[in-house]
């Protein structure tokens, strides 16, 4: 499974800047929804004009800010001489095609067709990619909207919502009362395979009251089977449990929020996990390392004031008296 974040997103149109300063652009269009915000990207890096389709296919007046002039001084989108019309990402080529018909004929010998990722190295129905990401792949933008979830598993605390502080995790009332009113954080559009959490089963019925709440579609929901908190965390099976329903199944994606849990689920399963805290997708045939907690704080103060060219040396050093 590919993924691009929006870090990457902005590392890649940096990277092929030149490949657009060759087009000579003086207005950037972006297709809705998701080549609106490379668009505008590219428009801010080239300090030139930005529109969204619509606007620019019905001629809206170009606004501009007021913190600085941009390099063009074009009022309406046909009056510009080179066009650069934008989108994230291009796979079959069918909804690009159907925005060009609509772009006036004399319009459209100004336009410059541009994807950031291509599914495939060579085609001929964009005139410009920037990177290829070939097929399965998701993006930071539409991971929680995208078909991908009909096949995956999802966590519940950290990615559907917040996790509980340390005084709601108290296996008691305040426990009961985060998991009915739980602050949402990613919410999948379309259905979900399955739910796997590490929560106890004895929270089912206020588990699924707040998954109605806020619309949340599942085929199933995996629980914990254990009587209390200390008996699950003696076992410590939080991600093994995730892991053990994960390889069971024919899904393809783990979306969990902690990061050693997500390189446990992919050890144990070989097979792709996305991590919300670390925004990685975790690949089968790469190594993750688990990270060591630090648990005194005092300690922990300590060790993040030391420069990291002295904890490099340090390292150096262990590696060579190993």
């Amino acid at each position: 499974m590919n993924y691009k974040s929006y870090k990457d997103l902005s590392d890649d149109i940096r990277n092929n800047l030149s490949k657009i300063h060759a087009c000579n652009v003086d207005l950037v269009v972006g297709l809705p929804r998701s080549g609106l915000t490379p668009a505008n990207m590219i428009a801010l890096y080239l300090n030139v004009a930005c529109t969204d389709f619509d606007s620019f296919i019905n001629d809206r007046k170009l606004k501009k800010g007021k913190t600085r002039k941009s390099k063009t001084n074009i009022e309406y989108p046909h009056d510009a001489k080179n066009i650069l019309l934008v989108d994230d990402s291009i796979r079959s080529g069918s909804s690009l095609h159907s925005d060009l018909l609509l772009i006036p004929e004399n319009l459209r010998s100004k336009v410059t067709t541009c994807a950031i990722y291509s599914s495939l190295s060579k085609r001929d129905d964009v005139d410009m990619f920037l990177e290829v990401v070939p097929i399965p792949r998701v993006f930071e933008w539409n991971l929680f909207h995208h078909s991908i979830t009909s096949k995956a598993c999802f966590d519940i605390d950290g990615v559907l919502c917040v996790d509980p502080t340390k005084e709601q995790n108290d296996d008691g009332e305040k426990y009961i009362d985060f998991i009915l009113n739980a602050e949402p954080l990613f919410i999948p559009t379309n259905k979900v395979h399955a739910l796997v959490t590490s929560r106890l089963e004895k929270y089912r019925k206020e588990t699924e009251i707040w998954l109605n709440k806020h619309n949340i579609e599942y085929e199933h929901l995996i629980m914990l089977d254990l009587p209390n908190k200390e008996e699950r965390q003696k076992l410590g099976v939080h991600g093994f449990h995730k892991a053990k329903y994960y390889k069971s199944t024919n899904t393809s994606l783990f979306v969990e929020s902690e990061y050693n849990q997500s390189v446990e689920i992919l050890n144990i399963t070989n097979k792709p996990v996305f991590c919300v805290d670390e925004n990685i997708m975790l690949r089968p045939g790469q190594s993750y390392f688990i990270k060591k907690k630090v648990k005194d704080t005092f300690f922990k103060s300590i060790i993040n004031l030391i420069p990291l060219s002295i904890k490099r040396k340090i390292k150096n050093f262990k590696s060579r008296v190993k």
